[in-house]
C-alpha cells in the first residue's frame, strides 16, 4: 500500500467517528470518491408490518423464529442452520422450531433449500432484505451464514480462525467442550472461547 493510500485511510478513519455505529465511510482509493454504506441492518418493507402483526396473533413462536432467522441471516437473506441450533439459540425445543419453520414455509415467508441433509433458509425478499437494493435481484448464488451448536458436533472444538475448527485439548491431554458464555452452548466464531 502506497504512502498516499495510507494517508487517505488515516484521514478516512478520523472522519468516521461522527457516524452511527452501522455506517461506514468507504473510500475508492483509485478515484478518491467517498460514500457512506450502512451495515448490520435489515430492511423491512412497510407492507411487512401487517404480516408481522398477523403472524404475532396466529403463531407467536413462528414470529420469534422468523425474527431470529432475520437477525442471523447473511446479506443474501440466507442461513444454513439445524432445528437443534435454532432451538438452542432461542431456548425452544427443536421440534417447536421445526413446526414454526413449517408454518413460515407454508405462508411463503421463507424458502427452504436442501444442501445434502441440511436446510438452507432463505428469507422472502419481498418481506425483508439485508443488503442494498441494487443487489436484491442480481444474485441466484449466495453464501450463507452457518450457525453451529457444540452439542451437535462429534468432537468438541475450539475455533482458531473462522472456518478452521479444531478440538480443544485440556492440560491433561483430553478434548473438552467449552460453551460460548453469551449463547448457551452455541459456538460464536466472532468470540475467542479460550
Amino acid at each position: 500500500m502506497g504512502y498516499e493510500k495510507i494517508c487517505l485511510l488515516l484521514r478516512h478513519r478520523k472522519n468516521v467517528g461522527k457516524m452511527t455505529p452501522n455506517t461506514t465511510l468507504v473510500t475508492d482509493f483509485e478515484t478518491g470518491e467517498q460514500k457512506l454504506l450502512n451495515t448490520g441492518f435489515s430492511q423491512v418493507y412497510n407492507s411487512s408490518w401487517r404480516i408481522f402483526r398477523t403472524l404475532l396473533e396466529e403463531n407467536p413462536v413462528a414470529l420469534k423464529v422468523l425474527t431470529w432467522l432475520i437477525e442471523k441471516a447473511d446479506k443474501r437473506n440466507a442461513i444454513l442452520v439445524s432445528f437443534s441450533a435454532i432451538g438452542n439459540g432461542m431456548g425452544i425445543h427443536p421440534r417447536t422450531a421445526q413446526y414454526a419453520v413449517a408454518h413460515l414455509k407454508e405462508k411463503k415467508y421463507i424458502t427452504v433449500l436442501k444442501s445434502g441433509n441440511m436446510n438452507v433458509y432463505v428469507l422472502n425478499d419481498r418481506l425483508v432484505w439485508k443488503d442494498t437494493a441494487d443487489k436484491k435481484d442480481k444474485f441466484s448464488q449466495f453464501s450463507a451464514e452457518i450457525y453451529l451448536v457444540a452439542s451437535e458436533q462429534e468432537e468438541p472444538y475450539r475455533t482458531q480462525l473462522i472456518g478452521h475448527a479444531v478440538p480443544k485439548v485440556t492440560k491433561r491431554g483430553k478434548t473438552k467442550r467449552k460453551p460460548d458464555q453469551s449463547n448457551g452452548d452455541v459456538i460464536n466464531p466472532d468470540k475467542d472461547i479460550s
